[in-house]
């Protein structure tokens, strides 16, 4: 299910998401970016990145850092232990887990973000989420999200159809 087109809230939002664009423009060959969802996209070893803006109050916006680690995984209990100390363990961000999918994320306000704080979250997602997502594979199953983009890649055009029903 496609999610609803988001829009600039806040003049401050909006101003963040250019910011960070420019960042981004600055510092990584190539990513994608979605306006109208103020999302941006892009990978990083055997991970993909997304760089959301989301209005905090009406002078404020929140920098999500959000890692695409581990998809189709199986929950279990020795798996959420182990997520649990490892975020005890890290300086920085923090892994979650919705449904079957690990994320990694690091959130923080954007208005008057110095480029060095920006920095400093993008190279910690990136690179924790990169350590991290291949040895959570080997230990518990699912696949890294690049595996799970080019297993995607890889299938018949109707083949996406055919698994949703």
């Amino acid at each position: 299910m496609a999610r609803p087109p988001k829009r600039f809230h806040t003049h401050c939002q909006e101003e963040v998401y250019r910011q960070v664009k420019s960042y981004l423009d600055e510092l990584v060959d190539e990513h994608s970016d979605d306006a109208e969802h103020c999302d941006f996209y892009l990978k990083y070893g055997s991970t993909v990145l997304e760089i959301s803006i989301d209005p905090y109050e009406e002078d404020d916006a929140v920098i999500e850092v959000l890692a695409f680690c581990v998809q189709g995984v199986e929950p279990s209990f020795e798996m959420m232990r182990d997520l649990l100390r490892i975020n005890s363990e890290l300086p920085l961000g923090a892994f979650s887990m919705v449904g079957k999918d690990i994320f990694f994320s690091h959130s923080f306000l954007g208005r008057r973000m110095p480029p060095e704080q920006f920095i400093a979250s993008l190279d910690s997602v990136a690179s924790i989420s990169d350590e991290y997502d291949e040895k959570l594979v080997a230990r518990y199953g699912g696949e890294t999200a690049l595996d799970c983009l080019r297993s995607q890649a890889r299938r018949p055009v109707g083949a996406h159809k055919a698994e949703d029903n």
